[in-house]
Order: C-alpha cells, then structure tokens, then sequence
C-alpha cells in the first residue's frame, strides 16, 4: 500500500508536454519528464535518481481528489500536444539528445550553468542556436521572448546566436536580433565576429546586410585578421564584390599580421581577382610598406605571385606611374621587386619584372645585383633569362662588384655551382677577378672545397698563380681543405648525424632552390635557425648552396643569432664566407659583440674580439662593456678587459651609465677588476735569479677620464659625476671597501711610486717643519718656569697648629704673614716670569707657524665643507693653535697670567700628541697609532656606557664618607674623581676604611661602617674585577678587528695623503714625476738603496712590502713568505672562504663542460662504430615520448645545455609530426 499510494501521487504530479500554460507556471514544486527519442545507457542511470529525487521533493497535497486533480492536468496538455505536433518534432531535432528530468525552480538560463544537471527542453541553453541556425523566426522568437538573456548564450566554440544565423545567411535571424539590439561585434574563442563568419561561409546577404547595420570591420581575430584580409585570403571574390558596396565602411589599408594589409595577403597567394578588386573598387594604394618594409609588389614577386604583379603594374600605367617605377620600389634591405623575384626562384615573376622594365643592373644595400643572387642559388635558367632580354645590361652585370668586391662569378664559384662559372666564363666574365680579400674565383672555390668548380676553371684557364692577402695560392688552399671531396664523401655521409640529412634531401628536391631563403613568422630564414641553434655542418650545407644573408624582423642577421647563443664555430664559418656581417647592426643599433655580452657568451665575445669587430654604441650609447657591467656577467667583462690585443680599447669605452669603466668595475665587479690588475703586471721570459730578470707594472689601468664619477655598488652606474679628483681608481677601492684591490702588487707599487717621486720629500718636509715647532713650545713652556725667586719667602717657617707664617729672617721691616697671604705672595712670585730673546724667537716662530696652518686649516674647511668638522683630529688642531696663540701672545710683559700656564701645559700635550697624529701617515708606525686611536675610541665608548656606574659608586661613597672627615670624598666632584681612581686597584683599604674603623681617637672615622664595607665589596666585584676585565677584553677584541682591518686602513690613509697632495701641485709637475708604467730589476745591484733611503725605509716604509715580508718571515720557504705576508696580515677568514668557494665554483663548471664534452664524444663514437644504423631517409634523434621523461626535473640530464638542445629536438620533432 505505501508503494501503491507513493505511484499515484506521483501519476498525479506528473505534467506532459511542452507548451504549457502561463497561468499554470506558478506550480513549481511538481516535477517535468522530457521524454525524447533516443536515450543511452548512461542517460538511463541517470533519469531513475533523479525522477526519485524529485518526487519525493514534491509535496502531497490533495490527496483526497487526486483523480480528478490529474484528470484536469493531463487533458489540457494533451489538447496542446495535439495541436503543436508538427512545431515539437521540428523542436526535438534542435535539441541534443538527452533526456533530463529537472524541477522548474531549478531553470538553467546558461550555457555555463548546465554542467552535470538538468533542464527543460523549453529551457535548453542551446535551444536558439539551432533556432538560429535553421532559421525559424517563429521558434526563435519564443525562445527570445521567454528568457531575453539567450541572444548572449555561446556554444563550445564561443558562438552566438548572431554567428549561427551569419553562418547559415539567415538574414531573417539577424533583422530580429538588429531590432533587439543584439550584439553584432561580439567574439568567438578563436576571436571570429558574426561578420567574420559570414565572410568565411560566403553568406552574401548576411554580409551586406551586416555591413549595412554598420559592424565594425576592424576588429582583428586571433590570427590578426580582419574581415577584409579574410576574405582575401580565402578568394572569396563574390564576398569582396558584396563587401566593395560599403567601402566607405572598411579602412582597405589596415594592418593585420606584420602590417600586411589585404593587398599584400592578395600578392602573396597570388589572389589576381581580390588584387584586382581591392585596387579598383575599394581604392587600396600598393605603396604602403609592412612592418617588415616590404610593399605588395614585393610580395607579389618574393613569392612568385606573376598574375598579381601584372595588376600591379596595370594600376601604375592607369595611375600615370609607368612600369619602370613601379618595379624600382625598394623595400627594407634595399630589394627591388626583381630580387624578391629571384629570391622566391620563380622564372615567370622574373620574366615579368624584367618585361616591366627592371633593370637586372639594380643593386639592393650591399651592392647586389639580380645575377649576384641568381649565381649564389645557382639558377642557371635565370641568369641566361636575364642575359637573353637584357643583353646590353650583360657586361655591366658581369663586371659589378658587391660590397665585397665579389663579381657573380664569385658568388658561384663560392656555392660551387660549376655549370654557371662555365656559362658566366663563355659570357665574357673575368675569371681572375679579385675581391676585398684579394680572392680570385679560384681561390674562393678553393676555400670552400669547391672542387668542381676548381677543375672548371682551371680548364678555363685561370690564373694558378694569385695570391690571397695572406700570401696563400690555389695550392695551399686545396692542401688546407683536404683536397678533393669525392674522396671522403662515404665517411661524411656515414657520420652524419642530427638532421643534416634532412635538410640535404630537402634541398635536392626540386623546391630546394625556393626554400632554401624561405622565412617563418618571425623572418628567420634556415640559415638564421642553424645558426641560432648551433649546427655548423647545417650552415655549412646552406652556404653551399647558396644560402642568401638575411635579416629577420628584429634586423638581425645568422651571426647575431650565433653570437648570441656562443656557437664559435658557427661564427668562424659565417665569417669565412661573409665577413662584412662582422660589423652589421640590427633595428636597435647592436652588433653581434653587442648581443654575445647580453647573453654572457665570453667565448663569442672572445672570438669576435680577436677578428677585429668595432666597439660601436647602439642606439641608446651604450657598448658591449656597459651590458656586461649593467647586468653583472663577470665572465664576459673579464674576456673583454683581459684581452690580448683589445682590452685597452676596451677599457678608455665611455658612456653616460658608465662614464669609466675602470670605476664601473671596481664598484659592482671587483674580480673582474683584480684580473686586470694581474694582466696589467707582465714578467721577463728568463729565470728569476738572473741579473736580467724583470718586472713591468703598468698602471694604464688606473687612468680614468677628466670627472669622477659616484658608482653604486649594486649596478655599478654613474650616480654622480663631480669634479676630478685625484687617484679616481683608488679613492674608489678606498669608498667601496675593496681590501683585495688596495693589497695587490699593482696597486701596492702605484703607490709605491706615488711616495719616491714625490710623497716622502713633502711629508718629510712637513714633519721636520712640524719637528722645529714642536721644539719652539717645549723650550718655551720650559722657559716659562724659570721666574726671579724672593728670597725673603725662604725665611718663612710655618706654625704648628696654626695658620700663620713667622718670619725669620734678619730685615726687621718684615712682618709675619697669614696662610692667605703667604701662599698669594708665592703665587705672584711663580707669575713673575724672566724673559730672554730666546722665548722673544720661539714666540715669533711658534706665531708664524700658527697663522700658515690657520690658513691652510681655513682652505680646508673650504673645500670639505661640513665633512671637516667630522674629523676629530681637526679639533686636535685647533684646540693646539688656540692654546698656544694665548700661551705666546702676552709674552711682551714679564708677567703672565694663570691661564697663560694653563695654555702652556695644554698646547705642550696636544703638540706632542700631533706629533702622533702625524706619525700613522708612515707605514712602519702608523700601523700602531692606528691601533692606538681605535682602541681609544673603543675605551670612550664603553667609558661612556659605564660612567653610570661610577656615578653610581661615586654618589653612595659620597653620602656614606663625606661626615667622616675624609677628605677625598669631602664634596661629589672630588668623590667621583675618588673612585674612579679606585678603578684602578688604588683603594687605599687599611687608611681609608680599618684604621678610621678600629683607632677611635683620630680625627678620620666612618660614621655607616656596615653600609660603607656593603658598598665598597660590591664596588670591588663590579669595578676593578668585572670592568676593568671587561675593558681588557674589548681591548684585545678591538686590536684583532683592527689587524683584520689595518690593511685598508693603512692603504686608504695613503691613498687620501697623495690625493691631498696631487691637488695641491700644479699639473706640470705631476705630470712630469707621474708614470704610466714602471719597470723592476730586483736583482740588479743598481737598485739598491742609499744610506738615507734604507733608513726611511726600516721606520716609514711599507709593512707590507717585498723587504719587510721578508725580514719577519725570513725562516719560511721562498714559496710561502709572500703568502704569509700578505694572507696573515691582510686577509680575513670571510675573504679566504669566499676565495675557495669561488675556486670550487670553477672547479664545478669545468667538470660540467668535461661532461658534456664526453657525452658528444661517445655519441660519435656509437655512431662512428655504426651502433645505430642511421638511413638517409631518417634522421638520428629521439622520439617525443622518449624525450618527455628525460625534461622532467627528475631528469638525469641536468646540463642546461643538454636540456636545451632536448627541448630543441622535441619542439622540432612535434612540428615535423603536424
């Protein structure tokens, strides 16, 4: 019974059909069955869970009057289905054929929504396509008033109602979505519009009425077409008669893919009606060029397209343009239609142009002419088509040279084409014609194993005799290529290998002579792709052949591509043959140097170096060196500053980045720079105990342009450019902190020679002048306490116990004196100073000093603006030249004041601690005063930190001693001054602290004894123990970092004390003393040194130095007292680790080149030892589905390069199978 009453409420719900009525719309709860004629197995599964699903959802209402319920839904259905038969079954055909059982609330309204559920049939998404499609108004108006939302529903392919309807030309369809303003210019996935679509199905009245409506016509598909260039490209010529009524509509000169508008698509598949229709319907002008340069009638003729290069050329007489001009356009490289002629190897397009007037004479950029091209590619019939119709032309041709002074029959003698030489000979040619080279067509045959062609013409009688530049004659060069080629042909063809096969057999087809110059997409000719990749016998077949040099669309020729993929012997190849590409420059102005360095390529940078290539600067100034810099490839900077023959012209290159390289490197690539320091020192070729042995140090590398230039140390550009400085090279090392650069032997001896030629005479000078001064003071303060002695003060006795003096003497005027009065009558005594000439001298000389180093200190404040006063030994000066100004400047009295002691004190410290100062200029001693000054600043700084804890003590033993009648903590000055003496260990414990505690009856006691001994144990743990080790500590630390740090120290005090000095002598005398380059004899006995020199040395001179290396490490083998000299003393542990990791980083690229090298050759091995048999119809390589697991990450082949050329071949291979 449950299952019985569940079946007829389920009868009951159930509603049939498809036109039911609106009012019965408000019932949603009750379920619809679709019932269509074809259902699957899988459509069955899935119609019984969802008919249970919905009807237990369904709710049962009624159940008392289901009968007549029922009864009154099913009779009007029926009535409809009755009447509505014919529209359903057509209905039906539209839709896909599934069956879906879906609630009314549930309406999916789009395409995107209908995955995985299900739908009316009324409200299937794709409903108005098919309606569209078939073109019945009727149903597709229902369906567009039902839900208005479906003249946006796409289909799988992304069209539209409106694309279905201009498909099938259902004008009727698209009038009805015009009135409704539907979308005439909405894409497809592949970006096709409606009007796109009736173009390509030829749906007439669809476009016309389309093009009425006013689409766009300019919309670009995802092949970069608009409909005109669609329309031309698929012929369809009724289409662009319809199309040429709204012309005012179309804008005839857009551009689609490389610019080419409709009339260069028309020329290149030799479209004659759509040419014809374009140029006199819609007014297209065949002179607007394309991206890549090329007008139409260049097309026409590059692809052989004769019967449109006949319209074109029948415009022109129309226009009043006569054939002769309109076959002399020239394109981007300098052709004329007649070069695009012979470049796609069609002799009727020849035929043609010459019939229009070309002239075979015509030379393109690089002085070609016609025949130039015809005898390289080695079509014959169209250089005897030439000669025939233009024989006055014959001669002139013949004799033309290229801009390698190359006569045609150069160019097929090079490519070896025989039959052509004989042909051009029997023409009058001049077989000993020589180019650029000096290469008569013997020789060039010869060069390039043309064997053929060497018979030839030595049968036709040749010079044997000609001589290239390099002085060689046919002989040497059949000796150096290996003779004939017939001999070895069978070992060529059993090792080869790759696709050399492949392309052989293509270019022996009869295509071969039009394929062969043929471009991709991005105009890459063959030559430009074997070149890109690598494959030198590849090339090697091209050029052979004939292989014609051009440019892609970036304007790069095949060395470009090879230099900037590092193939060397691609370059050598191209080179051998082309030279004049050595210096060619692309759209942006780079040369193949240019593109080598943007790719990090030093091995091409190298190569192309040593063949003598221009440093130019392209577009946006900038050379090679600068993109090496700006993108820090160290490999390629250091094969262009570390050439043999180019690295001075690389070195003096300039530019607005970089306005000196040697500060560029030394900022951002300080190794690249450390190589060109050793390069720049150069050994003899004989033993090192020998008399003649010697060493050259040039310092050509230091020289840096008339400004200096901040660099920033990431990028190594030019922040700031300022005046010019003095020793620019080194102030750099010093700002950048290049330790490594400072401590080289060439740096070392620039230095050295800085301080013979001129350093130690001024700065001797200047400490001797300094030495007189410092004499002048110390006598003077030492005159000054010389004073008249009263003898009557001797005869003053003190009273116990009293404070009063008693005379004792025998003047009885004498009276006795208070303690006051005693003690002011000795201080005038002391004030009364006896002056002699000698203090009269000093103070004269000490004045004349202070006024010259005022001026010079004023100079210097303005020069070095505020960066003076952060110098503290300025303020040493200063605080001198103050003080003894006031100590002298009274002297013309014979008393002085207190102050003037005061002064006189002070400026006898400060001048001996200048003296100091003055000493770490020297080498041998400033080392220590160095030392000296950073542990005094260290010692400041923790003072600073830890003055707390003095006041701290200071204050407590101040409150706890003061009562006591102690007088050392009597007031807080002298109680902080007190302790901190007792930092010192000078605590004083028994008289200070047991004596005032045990003996009661002195007058000294401690009125807080527990107090004062808490404190003064905790004061002796914290202060003398704890501090004062602390202190010893950071002394020791401090003076390890400053030996780490003294090298650059020491150097950089140099460096700044010639920079001084260089700017205040004149420029005549620098450059009189200054040297470029300094040669060493060490064992010559001519170089020792004098008496004073010897001395200089052992207390002024360099530390690190050849001499004083060897003194301190004289008992070490001559092997390793260099290196302990400088890496003990000079290197730290950071900069040994970063040395040996880069050692182990070249180790590992060395073993990864060997690997890879290995790997080639045991790939020639297999193949030599004919493991694989190779066939000439099939190339050796790897299938796709081999090759896939191998570009894996977890591939074993983990060299970029190998993985590289795997990708290369996959790619290849995919292309070959579509």
């Amino acid at each position: 019974m449950p299952n019985l009453s569940f079946l007829l409420n389920l009868f009951r719900s159930w509603r049939i059909g498809e036109n039911i009525q609106q009012e019965q719309q408000e019932k949603l709860d009750s379920p619809v069955i679709n019932i269509v004629t074809v259902l699957d197995d899988n459509q069955e599964k899935i119609i019984a869970p969802t008919i249970k699903h919905s009807t237990v959802l369904s709710k049962h209402k009624n159940e008392q009057n289901w009968f007549w319920n029922a009864y009154r839904k099913i009779m009007p259905s029926m009535d409809e289905m009755q009447k509505t038969s014919n529209d359903m079954s057509e209905l039906q055909s539209m839709l896909p054929t599934i069956v879906t059982v879906h609630r009314p609330s549930l309406v999916v309204r789009n395409s995107e929504d209908i995955t995985g559920g299900v739908c009316f049939m009324r409200d299937s998404p794709y409903r108005i396509l098919k309606a569209a499609e078939s073109g019945n108004l009727e149903a597709f108006q229902k369906l567009y008033f039902s839900d208005q939302t479906r003249l946006t529903i796409k289909d799988t392919r992304g069209r539209t109602a409106a694309h279905q309807a201009a498909a099938k030309n259902k004008v009727e369809i698209l009038q009805f979505i015009s009135a409704h303003d539907g979308d005439f210019n909405v894409q497809d996935n592949v970006g096709n519009t409606p009007l796109h679509v009736a173009v390509e199905n030829e749906s007439l009245e669809a476009v016309d009425f389309l093009l009425l409506k006013g689409v766009k016509t300019d919309i670009l598909n995802d092949k970069k077409q608009a409909p005109i260039h669609l329309v031309t490209e698929l012929n369809k010529v009724a289409v662009l008669e319809v199309m040429s009524k709204h012309k005012s509509k179309i804008d005839i000169q857009q551009g689609g893919e490389h610019g080419r508008t409709a009339l260069h698509i028309a020329a290149i598949y030799d479209h004659e009606e759509c040419a014809r229709i374009l140029i006199t319907e819609f007014d297209a002008c065949p002179r607007q060029p394309c991206n890549n340069g090329y007008y139409p009638i260049h097309e026409a003729a590059k692809n052989a397209s004769s019967k449109t290069l006949e319209v074109f050329l029948q415009w022109g007489e129309s226009r009043g343009c006569t054939r002769d001009e309109m076959i002399s356009f020239y394109d981007a490289e300098g052709n004329v239609p007649l070069h695009s002629a012979v470049h796609g190897g069609d002799i009727k397009a020849v035929e043609l142009c010459i019939k229009s007037g070309a002239k075979i004479s015509t030379q393109q950029y690089d002085l070609s002419t016609p025949v130039h091209l015809a005898c390289a590619q080695g079509a014959k019939d169209i250089v005897k088509l030439m000669f025939k119709m233009q024989p006055e032309e014959k001669m002139a041709c013949l004799a033309s040279c290229d801009i390698q002074k190359m006569t045609p029959l150069h160019c097929a003698a090079m490519f070896d084409h025989p039959e052509i030489v004989e042909y051009l000979v029997t023409e009058g040619a001049d077989v000993n014609a020589v180019d650029k080279e000096k290469r008569s067509p013997l020789l060039l045959a010869a060069s390039r194993g043309g064997w053929k062609t060497v018979n030839t013409l030595i049968r036709l009688g040749a010079d044997i005799n000609i001589k290239d530049v390099n002085r060689r004659n046919v002989l040497h060069l059949v000796v150096m290529n290996g003779g004939r080629l017939e001999q070895f042909a069978a070992e060529v063809s059993k090792c080869s290998y790759g696709r050399y096969n492949t392309a052989r057999q293509l270019l022996d087809s009869e295509k071969g002579t039009f394929i062969i110059n043929e471009s991709d997409g991005e105009g890459l000719t063959p030559l430009h792709i074997a070149s890109k990749q690598g494959h030198t016998r590849v090339v090697q077949l091209l050029l052979n052949r004939g292989a014609l040099l051009h440019r892609d669309h970036n304007g790069r020729t095949p060395l470009h591509l090879a230099a900037m993929n590092g193939y060397t012997q691609t370059i050598e190849l191209l080179l051998s043959v082309h030279s004049h590409l050595l210096d060619q420059l692309d759209k942006d102005g780079n040369t193949a140097l240019h593109l080598a360095t943007m790719e990090n390529k030093p091995n091409a940078i190298a190569l192309l170096l040593s063949m003598n290539c221009k440093l130019l600067y392209n577009k946006i100034q900038m050379s090679a060196i600068d993109y090496a810099i700006h993108y820090k490839f160290p490999e390629a900077a250091l094969a262009m500053v570390t050439h043999e023959d180019r690295a001075e012209e690389v070195m003096t290159l300039r530019s607005d980045k970089h306005p000196c390289v040697t500060l560029a490197l030394i900022a951002s690539m300080p190794k690249v720079f450390e190589a060109v320091q050793d390069k720049c020192i150069t050994k003899a070729n004989c033993k090192k105990d020998s008399k003649s042995f010697y060493i050259t140090y040039s310092f050509s590398c230091f020289e840096c342009p008339q400004f200096y230039a901040d660099m920033d140390g990431k990028t190594g550009e030019a922040v700031n450019i300022s005046q010019p400085i003095p020793l620019p090279a080194l102030n750099a090392m010093v700002s950048h902190g290049r330790v490594e650069l400072l401590a080289h032997p060439l740096s070392q001896k620039y230095l050295q020679m800085k301080w013979n030629s001129y350093g130690k005479y001024f700065h001797l000078a200047n400490l001797l002048f300094y030495s007189i001064f410092l004499v002048f003071v110390t006598l003077l303060s030492s005159q000054l306490m010389e004073n008249d002695d009263d003898e009557d003060l001797q005869h003053y006795k003190p009273v116990e116990n009293e404070r009063l003096y008693v005379y004792t003497g025998q003047n009885e005027n004498k009276t006795d004196l208070t303690y006051e009065e005693y003690w002011e009558k000795t201080k005038n005594a002391i004030l009364h100073v006896k002056t002699t000439p000698f203090m009269y001298t000093g103070a004269v000389v000490i004045t004349v000093y202070l006024m010259v180093n005022t001026i010079r200190e004023v100079i210097q404040i303005y020069q070095q603006k505020y960066n003076y006063f952060l110098d503290p030994t300025n303020l040493v000066s200063w605080m001198l030249y103050i003080s003894a100004t006031i100590t002298v400047i009274p002297l013309s009295s014979s008393s002085v004041t207190e102050l003037q002691f005061s002064c006189a004190s002070l400026t006898v410290f400060l001048s001996w601690f200048n003296l100091l100062l003055l000493l770490q200029r020297f080498d041998q001693v400033g080392i220590y005063v160095v030392m000296f000054l950073e542990i005094l600043q260290t010692l400041i700084k923790v003072l600073l930190v830890f003055s707390i804890l003095i006041i701290a003590f200071g204050l407590a033993f101040y409150i706890l001693m003061s009562k006591g009648e102690h007088l050392s903590f009597k007031t807080v000055p002298m109680s902080l001054i007190r302790t901190f003496s007792m930092m010192l260990g000078e605590i004083d414990f028994l008289g200070t602290y047991v004596q005032p505690y045990y003996l009661k009856e002195e007058q000294r006691y401690l009125p807080f004894p527990m107090p004062a001994f808490f404190i003064l144990c905790v004061f002796m743990v914290l202060m003398p123990i704890l501090l004062m080790n602390l202190l010893i500590g950071l002394a020791v630390g401090d003076i390890e970092s400053v030996r780490r740090n003294a090298q650059l120290k020491r150097l950089a005090m140099q460096v700044v004390m010639h920079t001084e000095l260089e700017r205040k002598l004149p420029k005549i005398l620098l450059e009189r003393i200054d040297k470029r380059e300094l040669v060493e004899f060490p064992n010559e006995s001519k170089c020792k040194l004098g008496f004073l020199d010897c001395i200089i040395r052992k207390w002024f001179g360099n530390p690190f130095s050849d001499d004083g290396t060897k003194r301190r490490y004289k008992g070490l083998p001559a092997i390793r007292w260099r290196q302990c000299g400088l890496d003990m003393v000079m290197e730290s542990g950071e900069d040994y680790l970063m040395s040996e990791l880069e050692k182990t980083k070249r180790k590992l690229r060395d073993i990864s080149s060997l690997l890879e090298t290995q790997q080639q050759l045991l790939r020639l091995i297999v193949q030599k030892m004919e493991i694989k048999t190779e066939a000439d119809d099939v190339d050796e390589g790897v299938s796709p589905n081999d090759l896939k697991p191998l570009i894996t990450t977890s591939s074993k082949w983990t060299s970029p390069k190998i993985r590289k050329k795997l990708q290369s071949a996959l790619s290849f291979t995919k292309g070959n199978s579509n």
